[in-house]
């Protein structure tokens, strides 16, 4: 009789320590490369489109005035001996001045097509941060990593222990 019952409380021990394990979630962790996803996805490609269509049509404007910069050059260059000493230096005042509209024009083009790519990629990158969330609470993932960079993209609100650690914390400030 005494035996049956050092049994049953070591199987009762047993299932005490084991249940919470059977009970436990799985770990399933996964990662996304975000880079390979925005340069692969629709969207990112038609970012990518519309920004090589705005640098094309700047690059054709800016080849423009920097042919007539050029030409500007080249005559100021074979005239400049045979001008006289004021309107050479005039023309060179206007060459200086237009080479620094050209380049001054290059910086805003180049300002505002990093600014059009940042904004054309942050949207592309919150609507795939919208499809991960979705696939990781879907697929009860418990983490999803980003590749590229210790980032993590979506994690399940099982592993949450904020409010434990409030807890905690005001308890020990008491």
């Amino acid at each position: 009789m005494r035996k049956i019952g050092i049994f049953i409380v070591c199987w009762a021990l047993g299932m005490a320590l084991v249940c919470p394990v059977w009970g436990a979630e799985e770990l399933k962790i996964g990662f996304v490369d975000m880079q390979r996803a925005l340069n692969e996805c629709n969207a990112g490609q038609e970012a990518k489109k519309v920004i090589s269509g705005e640098v094309d049509k700047i690059q054709k404007t800016f080849g423009a005035k920097q042919k007539e910069l050029e030409k500007l050059k080249e005559d100021l260059e074979k005239r400049g001996l045979v001008l006289n000493e004021s309107v050479r230096q005039e023309r060179e005042r206007d060459y200086q001045t237009k080479l620094r509209d050209l380049q001054r024009m290059q910086r805003d083009f180049e300002e505002d097509l990093r600014r059009r790519d940042r904004e054309f990629t942050e949207r592309v990158l919150r609507d795939l941060e919208k499809i991960i969330k979705k696939i990781g609470e879907d697929g009860k993932y418990t983490l999803i990593l980003e590749k590229n960079q210790p980032a993590v993209i979506y994690i399940s609100g099982a592993l949450e222990l904020t409010g434990e650690v409030v807890k905690i914390a005001n308890q020990t400030t008491k």
